[in-house]
């Protein structure tokens, strides 16, 4: 399994994966579940959002069927492989474990500059 360097991009696998995960969907699918689930805060190029399936597919972490539509374009379904929910399960156990930090951090910067 190839994982993509940096943390973006990490980041970018780790939500697809998190959206996939829970149901196989589609590039433009999966863009509009990260923007809702993000608060509009992540809003990913198409462009961007196709070569990162695409990468991920071929690293092992995702895999794709074709979903005939009669009235509508076909789509490319993706779901995570095992390695994916593997890759996923580790993202959730490195923020589990990070919520330590950050809350201590948190609790530091309340006492020092007044927060709530």
């Amino acid at each position: 399994m190839r994982v993509e360097k940096g943390p973006e991009r990490g980041w970018l696998q780790f939500l697809i994966l998190r959206v996939v995960s829970e149901t196989p969907s589609y590039g433009y699918e999966i863009i509009k579940k990260i923007e809702e689930m993000s608060h509009g805060r992540h809003r990913i190029k198409t462009g961007t959002m196709y070569t990162t399936l695409r990468r991920m597919e071929n690293s092992g972490l995702l895999s794709s069927v074709w979903e005939k539509n009669r009235d509508a374009p076909d789509k490319r379904v993706y779901e995570p492989t095992k390695e994916g929910e593997e890759f996923l399960k580790k993202w959730f156990e490195n923020l589990i474990e990070s919520r330590a930090i950050i809350d201590s951090m948190i609790e530091f910067y309340n006492k020092k500059f007044g927060g709530n």
